[in-house]
């Protein structure tokens, strides 16, 4: 009898290793020849499949474990893997079982060679079902939370449509109901005194209840506060003299800002008007 090498009993110790780890593993390992026909089942085949190990050797693996629908897509993959000579990972498929049902399955393949030449392949499968049901339950919920989303949304955006409505609203109703009372009792005025707390009530009164300002300065931010102010008053028809009044600037610097406004506006080369244009953005 020939005596045993230490490299022998080193190969038989990781043989028994290899298959004391197969037999706990709850990942089903498996070989095949490059016609894909079993070569090793671990017993886990059993747990995945209803398969005894003795039942599947030999047999072909597409043929025996992937669903009729499926196996031409499966073929491809395999001979994908053979041409490249490069391992597969992740690969998601149905796996049929003994009695005919099915059950999602991941698979990390590798093909075997010798030398160059590809004789086999070489992977380990797992049942992923509560894997993808966590992923479903996970896309469901994700789902709802954008349904939710674009309803809050949509809600936020008709608030602030409303709000701005309602603000445009108190807006007209002061220029029309109350600012011509105070802008006829301030031209009637004696009291320079008083006549100066109603010109600085009507322009604070402006700034108040305007949203023209908001408006504007949502979508043409390069705007000063001060030509917002004065934007606001060439919208609503006000004179250069009745914005210098009211602004308390000079009539010279109203003109002023009239021609900043045409050039960031665009309107400096244009024959556009500046009232129409301006209340076209309110």
């Amino acid at each position: 009898m020939k005596a045993t090498t230490p490299a022998d009993n080193a190969l038989a110790a990781e043989t028994a290793r290899f298959h004391e780890l197969a037999t706990l593993s709850l990942e089903w390992i498996w070989e095949t020849d490059v016609k894909g026909n079993l070569t090793y089942c671990s017993p886990s085949c059993k747990a995945l499949y209803g398969y005894e190990p003795i039942e599947l050797l030999g047999r072909n693996i597409i043929e025996t474990l992937i669903p009729p629908e499926d196996r031409k897509t499966q073929r491809k993959i395999m001979e994908e893997i053979r041409l490249s000579k490069k391992p597969r990972n992740g690969l998601r498929r149905r796996g049929m079982r003994k009695d005919g049902s099915t059950t999602p399955i991941e698979t990390n393949c590798l093909p075997v060679l010798s030398g160059k030449t590809v004789i086999g392949f070489r992977g380990l499968s797992r049942d992923i079902t509560s894997l993808r049901e966590l992923e479903l339950h996970l896309e469901h919920k994700t789902r709802e939370l954008t349904e939710v989303n674009n309803a809050l949304t949509l809600l936020l955006h008709q608030g602030a449509e409303a709000r701005a409505e309602h603000e445009r609203r108190i807006h007209d109703n002061l220029q029309r109901l109350v600012v011509p009372y105070l802008e006829k009792i301030q031209g009637r005025c004696k009291d320079q005194e008083l006549e100066l707390y109603l010109r600085v009530a009507i322009a604070n009164l402006e700034k108040i209840t305007s949203t023209f300002n908001l408006t504007l300065s949502s979508r043409l931010g390069g705007l000063t506060p001060r030509e917002l102010e004065v934007a606001e008053l060439i919208k609503q028809g006000r004179s250069t003299k009745q914005m210098a009044a009211l602004l308390d600037l000079s009539s010279r610097t109203v003109e002023f800002y009239r021609d900043k406004l045409r050039l960031k506006l665009g309107l400096k080369s244009k024959k556009a008007n500046l009232r129409s244009y301006l209340s076209s953005l309110a």
